[in-house]
């Protein structure tokens, strides 16, 4: 095999590999949602509605805007999923509350604060800076 095919052969396989890589990355935050979006439905109490459950992770996923954050939140939500066989009507109505941010006042005339405040089950309010 001459060094030119050789080439033509590395050249095809990072291609594919990029590919992929690009794929994964563009698709994960979907498979993450799916996931969690399935975990929550399974580990909700009886008689809640899969749609109801489904339209409520979809309008908190919608109403976070940055992806990063987004992709966080379902995280927490997952890793406590991980940690518990069901959930209660109030542990669910925890999970997927909507974070709440206030914006602070201007603060010694250029510094401006806002809070996010962050509900996580089973534990006080937890509020960060940003």
């Amino acid at each position: 095999m001459t060094i030119q095919k050789r080439l033509i052969i590395i050249g095809i396989v990072l291609a594919i590999a990029a590919i992929l890589y690009g794929a994964g990355r563009h698709y994960s935050p979907s498979l993450i949602q799916y996931v969690v979006e399935q975990s929550l439905i399974q580990k909700a109490p009886a008689g809640t509605d899969p749609t109801e459950l489904r339209g409520r992770l979809h309008t908190l996923v919608s109403t976070i805007p940055d992806r990063n954050a987004r992709m966080e939140r379902l995280l927490r939500i997952s890793e406590y999923l991980e940690k518990t066989q069901s959930l209660s009507t109030e542990d669910l109505d925890r999970l997927l509350a909507f974070e709440r941010q206030l914006s602070g006042d201007s603060f010694r005339g250029s510094a401006h604060f806002s809070f996010i405040w962050n509900f996580y089950p089973g534990n006080d309010v937890l509020i960060t800076r940003t």
